[in-house]
């Protein structure tokens, strides 16, 4: 079969699947934006790897590197060997996010297993009714997840990945803020068409019960004594497809197009493409065509071997607009 006909037969399911994951967008849908700013633990909203953030975080259906323990855990199922990924987030207002993730593939589970650790971390100057520029002493806000996953391959098409993670917020409670904290689910799957490389994928992130601080809080003004209101987790249902329209011996063109439906927001649509080199080079741009802001994105990896080992460096910037740029590093290194 001609080199043409593959790629007609991968593309035109893909283009299928495209015109109906787009189709909401059209209808600009609204579902979950009336719950804006109503979830707790939005650090987890923060992408995690240059690489997929390079993409325009549509990153569900392709997730084939550590970092997929964050958005597909069942892309850890088509890892073979043991991979380690070091990311750090400048993300804006001077917080710092830094996240591990390490990759175990174990024969005698039929899977892999995977590890992730990431922290947030900023210093807040404390202010009061009666001295709202400040008092003088600042404090630290921190947010902790700490998880584990497991993902196999089902059949030759069928990846399925599951993990648990605990969170937990520190609320500056160096200075009587609360600390909450919650174990949270995620779900994912990838299914390969049988056209060419084409594949769809879901995934269910961050699912559990409300983030609820324990004790009781004392107004500073009235004295009067209540329990903390509890706050669902930033909940999220992404689902896309991938494939490849250029693949050969020399170079490789992914292109990737999700939907994410956030719990408390609107509807995003989200489009990246990725061209690697030599398996040497590769260059990144995504974007999000119904966010407010973070709407352009763009980044760059390198590869390198290292004696038996092959080591990785990517970068990734995402247009804040008024917010600033955001840049992300990660370090990758596969055993």
């Amino acid at each position: 079969m001609t080199s043409s006909r593959l790629l007609a037969r991968g593309l035109l399911p893909a283009l299928a699947l495209a015109a109906l994951l787009a189709a909401p967008a059209s209808a600009q849908f609204t579902l979950g934006q009336q719950r804006t700013g109503t979830s707790s633990g939005t650090f987890l909203k923060i992408g995690v790897g240059a690489r997929a953030e390079g993409l325009g975080e549509s990153f569900v259906a392709v997730a084939n590197d550590p970092t997929a323990i964050f958005w597909n855990p069942a892309g850890l199922a088509s890892m073979q060997r043991q991979e380690v990924s070091l990311n750090h987030v400048s993300w804006p207002g001077d917080i710092q996010y830094e996240h591990v993730a390490y990759v175990l593939p174990v024969r005698r589970l039929g899977g892999s297993l995977a590890f992730q650790v990431g922290a947030l971390s900023t210093q807040i100057d404390e202010t009061s009714e009666l001295m709202p520029f400040g008092t003088g002493r600042t404090f630290l806000y921190s947010d902790v997840v700490a998880g584990a996953a497991y993902a196999r391959r089902w059949t030759d098409k069928l990846l399925i990945g599951a993990g648990l993670k605990y969170v937990r917020e520190d609320l500056g409670s160096d200075v009587g803020g609360p600390v909450t904290g919650a174990v949270l689910v995620d779900i994912g799957s990838i299914y390969y068409l049988g056209y060419g490389s084409v594949r769809i994928a879901t995934s269910l992130c961050n699912f559990g019960s409300q983030m609820r601080p324990s004790g009781n809080f004392v107004s500073p003004v009235t004295g009067e004594v209540r329990s903390y209101d509890g706050f669902d987790p930033p909940t999220v249902f992404r689902y896309g497809i991938a494939f490849e329209p250029i693949e050969n011996s020399r170079q490789k063109l992914t292109s990737s197009l999700e939907v994410n439906q956030p719990s408390d927001n609107r509807q995003l649509v989200k489009l990246g493409l990725e061209w690697t080199w030599e398996r040497r080079l590769a260059l990144r741009g995504g974007y999000n065509f119904t966010a407010d802001a973070l709407k352009l994105s763009a980044g760059a990896g390198l590869f390198a071997n290292i004696g038996h080992n092959k080591a990785t460096v990517d970068y990734s910037y995402t247009d804040g607009g008024f917010l600033g740029g955001i840049n992300r590093l990660a370090l990758g290194m596969r055993f």
